[in-house]
């Protein structure tokens, strides 16, 4: 199935749940949607058609940023209309080990996975809305399904990272309450950490 498939409206009630092994060809390309040319770095490959394949392969694995042990689903009309990624910032070393250490992993630096969280936040690594769903409000619920996650993990304090020139994104975190306090290069991009207390 394709992200890209138009919903079917069969009246279905939207459910936010967790992601399962069997979501992997509707999260996948949602995934590459939000993240763009950091799929490649995390694949480790710059082929697009091995690089979503390595991508799938994480998913379906625990252990892993990626995987869908910290994917939680939008489901509508039988498809899924968003996904969210969401860890622990102390664990994201652990975390990345296994992707770096797969045999094939290209050793290029522009394929370097820089840190994007620290110890203390619960980070939303990805937001992505399919785009059959957007403007349903699907981020919104998603984002305060992610910091909902954050409070009942015990978390002070939720992060993430959005690219420098999306000002659109900006301004609808800077408006739920998210606040700059660094920024990073990721893949050749800049981008603000943005931290938000939740406690």
């Amino acid at each position: 199935m394709n992200s890209r498939l138009q919903p079917d409206h069969q009246g279905a009630p939207p459910q936010i749940r967790p992601a399962r092994i069997e979501d992997a060809d509707q999260v996948i390309p949602l995934l590459y949607q939000a993240i763009g040319d950091i799929a490649y770095a995390l694949a480790g490959e710059a082929n697009h058609d091995k690089a979503m394949e390595i991508l799938k392969q994480f998913y379906m694995q625990a252990g892993n940023r990626i995987s869908y042990r910290h994917v939680t689903v939008m489901e509508q009309d039988g498809l899924i209309a968003g996904i969210l990624v969401a860890y622990d910032g102390g664990e994201a070393d652990r975390l990345d080990q296994p992707i770096l250490d797969r045999a094939g992993r290209s050793q290029d630096e522009k394929y370097v996975l820089v840190k994007e969280t620290r110890p203390g936040e619960y980070y939303l690594d990805t937001l992505s809305v399919s785009e059959a769903y957007q403007g349903q409000g699907i981020g919104r619920a998603l984002m305060a399904a992610f910091e909902e996650q954050g409070r009942d993990l015990g978390h002070l304090q939720v992060s993430l990272i959005v690219e420098r020139d999306n000002g659109r994104a900006l301004m609808l975190y800077e408006r739920q309450g998210y606040v700059k306090d660094d920024v990073i290069v990721i893949a050749g991009h800049e981008y603000n950490h943005m931290v938000k207390p939740i406690q």
